[in-house]
């Protein structure tokens, strides 16, 4: 019994909780707005974007603004690449080959032979 009322009291909240209306809240002008000055100006954040669009009279919140955003701009990847670390630390990497080998006892050894060259070939 108790089961069949939490099923009915999920239903009946997840039924009231759905938008009946499909139309967005925001206007489209609003979101071609937000998409222009995302694309145009790319150092701006959502913050800086929501204050232009308040000294115009358009309140929209900051999610929805990272929201439309995330449409028109592709992420960039962060940092540096491998080859650049490379090129910039080429001089003070010590390259070496590692190796272990068995004596006449059975017994391991391990070698390691310093490189005379290291060459970095990044593009």
């Amino acid at each position: 019994m108790l089961r069949w009322h939490r099923e009915a009291f999920r239903f009946y909240w997840k039924h009231k909780s759905k938008t009946h209306s499909h139309k967005p809240k925001v206007a489209a002008e609003t979101i071609a707005l937000i998409k222009a000055m995302a694309t145009k100006n790319r150092l701006w954040g959502a913050e800086r974007i929501r204050g232009e669009l308040l000294k115009l009279g358009i309140h929209v919140c900051k999610r929805t603004i990272q929201k439309y955003m995330r449409q028109v701009r592709t992420p960039q990847p962060r940092g540096q690449k491998w080859s650049t670390f490379l090129r910039n630390h080429a001089a003070q990497i010590w390259a070496c080959d590692f190796l272990q080998v068995k004596d006449l006892f059975f017994r391991t050894l391990f070698a390691a032979f310093p490189s005379l060259e290291f060459h970095v070939t990044c593009k």
